[in-house]
């Protein structure tokens, strides 16, 4: 039987069936969100075909292909490549401790944005100077990174010096915990929720900068620099969307969670 260009010749029923087997679950029922906490390596197929996995993140794949105008079959021949090929970085997050994951979000992502933001802004800046008369949104994608980090370092401020100490003490010392869940834990709660509506916010910002570089593609005639900086970019994107995946989806439902079951008590 023939098949349409990059698509196999596996029904899109035997996906669905493939994946029960290796989900032990109907992938068709599962957010996109519970597909990347189920393994961590499928945020790139959804990064790929524009999905937000973390705002939009409640999504199911017919749901979300349907918005983004792309072949449902398509997203999982990609998630079955992925999810078959062997782990460099498949972690269980959602089993981890709220304190091992507040580390690993501020020692990998949080260290990626301080380390990125001065070499991106150097990159834009250069590629500005010699395309910016000729590419007009080259100026745009440079003022909506500047907007984008320059939040970020609050953003990032507000999780390290209040919201994750005070996690990693409900989540490791359970004399503490009881003494701090409950009344106390209410400011906690607030700061989550604007942190949270931050990452809306930051989700809008990028979704501008992917239309604006075409999905971070460079012209034909694009020198070296400004490849480079549209490679920072997408790397930037990507990382900043799985780090707000573990915030929003995992780290942050969870602490509240704690909070709900001691007040249940």
């Amino acid at each position: 039987m023939d098949c349409k260009e990059g698509h196999s010749p596996f029904s899109l029923q035997f996906k669905e069936d493939y994946f029960i087997l290796f989900y032990m679950e109907n992938i068709s029922s599962l957010s996109i969100s519970e597909i990347v906490s189920k393994d961590y390596r499928t945020a790139l197929v959804f990064r790929s075909f524009g999905i937000d996995f973390c705002c939009k993140g409640h999504e199911t794949i017919s749901e979300a292909s349907r918005r983004k105008k792309t072949d449902p079959q398509l997203i999982l021949e990609k998630l079955i490549e992925v999810v078959t090929s062997p782990a460099e970085e498949s972690f269980d997050f959602k089993n981890w401790p709220l304190s091992l994951l507040a580390n690993y979000i501020e020692n990998k992502h949080h260290a990626m944005i301080r380390e990125r933001v001065p070499l991106i802004r150097k990159f834009l800046k250069r590629a500005v100077n010699v395309h910016g008369s000729h590419e007009p949104n080259l100026k745009k994608i440079k003022a909506s990174f500047q907007d984008s980090t320059d939040n970020l370092q609050k953003h990032l401020e507000q999780e390290e010096l209040i919201v994750f100490p005070f996690i990693r003490k409900i989540s490791s010392d359970p004399d503490r915990k009881n003494l701090l869940l409950g009344p106390s834990f209410q400011p906690i709660s607030e700061l989550i929720y604007y942190l949270m509506v931050e990452h809306e916010e930051e989700e809008a910002i990028w979704e501008e900068i992917r239309k604006l570089t075409h999905n971070y593609s460079p012209p034909d005639y694009a020198c070296n620099t400004y490849k480079v900086a549209f490679a920072l970019l997408e790397e930037f994107d990507v990382s900043l969307q799985k780090h707000m995946h573990l915030e929003r989806n995992i780290l942050f439902p969870q602490a509240i969670a704690l909070n709900l079951e001691k007040n249940l008590n």
